[in-house]
């Protein structure tokens, strides 16, 4: 079955505490929120991912069908469906405690995606995380991969622990973003923006054809073979909180790479700088969106137009 594009990595409950109000109960996850992303911009993705068949499953199922983003059969199975406890300080910045169990569904051999994404804890933590990598290793030539570590340090423990695991991934994507913040956990010696940007450079000759760095409100770096260039975070909107801001950024580079046709021709991303200009700017402006509303809820396509 011709799938555009495949999701893996864990769904969960948000609970969202901020200050002085009650909590917010959403759903939510890295991978999931992209799926989200892409299908309100118009994409028919399908989501691998590992949540109960309780009631927070239940609210995770439609929070996906009213989206456009088909669950693959055989995700419900877990003993409970994962939480995140997110508490939001007076500025919007969440801070994460999470009670997850990491597993991947099996991905029958028919599926046969173009785009195949991932990252975070469905990526990262074990025992899901070993045959998350497998399966990305084994589909590496086949599809045009791309992976954000989204890294969560108090699930993932000493960064020295998934290190080699993330480079791993690095080296079998086409297509890496990652946050400042990500990198310098990651390699706790390196402090400056230069030596991180040495780092996604480094990246960047290990496998995929572009690093994407993003610095929150000061904008996003791209790393080719070619050439580095930055794009301006879109500003235009007061911040209401900054949930989903970077998996809204990442649904945005995927829009670009299928609408631009680079889940064809896989080796021709990092090379067009003017069409991958574009592609961050959009996403920045995607980001921005999702930035001025509460939680995670990225926009629709009829709302960019």
């Amino acid at each position: 079955m011709d799938t555009e594009i495949l999701l893996i990595g864990e769904a969960l409950i948000d609970i969202v505490r901020r200050p002085d109000r009650d909590p917010q109960f959403c759903p939510g996850g890295s991978p999931l929120n992209v799926a989200i992303g892409l299908g309100r911009l118009g994409h028919h993705p399908v989501l691998a991912t590992w949540f109960g068949a309780d009631e927070y499953g239940r609210v995770i199922a439609s929070h996906c069908a009213a989206s456009n983003v088909q669950v693959l059969l055989g995700s419900d199975q877990a003993p409970h469906t994962p939480t995140a406890d997110a508490r939001l300080d007076e500025a919007g910045h969440a801070q994460y405690v999470f009670d997850i169990d990491s597993q991947m569904p099996a991905i029958p051999d028919s599926l046969t995606p173009s785009v195949i994404h991932t990252g975070s804890l469905g990526a990262l933590v074990p025992p899901g995380a070993h045959d998350v990598l497998a399966y990305i290793e084994a589909k590496q030539g086949t599809a045009f991969i791309t992976f954000d570590p989204n890294c969560r340090p108090s699930v993932m423990g000493d960064p020295a622990q998934v290190l080699g695991m993330v480079e791993r991934y690095v080296a079998a994507s086409n297509l890496v973003k990652v946050s400042d913040e990500d990198l310098a956990w990651l390699y706790p010696s390196m402090v400056t923006d230069e030596v991180l940007l040495a780092q996604a450079r480094t990246w960047a000759q290990s496998g995929p054809q572009v690093v994407v760095v993003t610095r929150g409100r000061r904008g996003a770096i791209a790393v080719t073979a070619e050439a580095d260039f930055a794009v301006p975070a879109d500003t235009s909107h007061i911040v209401v909180d900054t949930v989903g801001a970077g998996d809204s950024f990442m649904a945005g580079l995927l829009h670009g790479v299928l609408t631009h046709g680079y889940a064809q021709q896989v080796e021709g991303l990092g090379k067009n700088l003017e069409d991958l200009a574009v592609i961050l700017t959009q996403a920045a402006a995607i980001s921005g969106v999702t930035i001025s509303r509460a939680g995670a809820n990225p926009p629709w396509l009829s709302e960019l137009e």
